[in-house]
């Protein structure tokens, strides 16, 4: 059993196909699937696709790349909506400091409210860190008892296991496949396989197979054998102990 612990499959780029891609992924071997939300109009539809399969799990949150969607009655609106729908985490939340459009302070407001809901509720978080990552550390310092993952993981080696001490899941995505990758790989190399994760992000972020087209849930198994080969362990290793892990932090069966 593959768990993809980061997957967009409710986004409209699997309108067309999602029976198909969900049935591909399942003949993958993956039979669990981690999907974040981004912004509060899409909760309702993200919620209703994760009814709608079996092996799809939903996590609320606001995205930072769509703070123009964003409004502060928002926090008040995620905390009304997990108390009213399965979920099991907050996310997708963080920081991207990558692109100067997206306002930092503005980012920081929602970011923390949304790790302080975490604790209320004691839910893990999902989070996203680009150029952010040691301001993400500092966040989750400064709130004993947060858990949850890091996704699509871009931080550097100490970073890591700052957080891992922190008791966070690194994730890692295909970025681990791409041949120029050596930084990533070395990382993903030296980090105890107890504390990883692994995702598509799909659409995005395709592997080196698929790069520059749609990214499917199905593909994660590039990301477990890239992982296999930097870690010189089986495939299966690489499955169950991510799958434990996977299952472990979101407190599925």
């Amino acid at each position: 059993m593959i768990i993809d612990s980061h997957c967009h499959i409710d986004f409209e780029d699997f309108d067309s196909d999602r029976d198909q891609v969900i049935h591909n992924a399942n003949r993958a071997g993956v039979e669990k699937i981690i999907v974040p939300g981004i912004t509060a109009r899409n909760w309702q539809r993200q919620h209703d696709i994760c009814q709608q399969y079996t092996g799809l799990y939903a996590a609320f949150g606001l995205h930072p790349y769509f703070l123009e969607q964003h409004q502060q009655q928002h926090i008040d609106a995620l905390k009304q909506w997990i108390e009213q729908h399965d979920t099991i985490g907050i996310g997708e939340c963080g920081l991207d400091f990558f692109l100067p459009e997206l306002d930092k302070d503005t980012q920081q407001f929602y970011f923390y409210a949304q790790l302080e809901l975490a604790l209320e509720k004691q839910l893990p978080v999902v989070i996203h860190a680009r150029k952010a990552t040691e301001q993400v550390i500092q966040a989750i310092k400064q709130r004993p008892g947060l858990r949850g993952m890091i996704h699509s993981y871009s931080g550097s080696y100490e970073q890591a296991t700052q957080l891992i001490d922190l008791g966070f899941f690194i994730s890692l995505g295909a970025s681990i496949t791409y041949d120029n990758a050596t930084r990533i790989q070395k990382i993903a190399s030296q980090l105890p396989l107890e504390h990883l994760l692994v995702e598509t992000d799909a659409p995005d972020q395709a592997g080196g197979v698929h790069r520059g087209k749609r990214n499917e849930p199905g593909f994660i198994v590039e990301v477990v054998e890239g992982l296999a080969c930097i870690k010189g362990l089986s495939r299966e290793n690489i499955i169950q102990q991510t799958s434990l892990n996977a299952m472990t932090l979101f407190g599925l069966d």
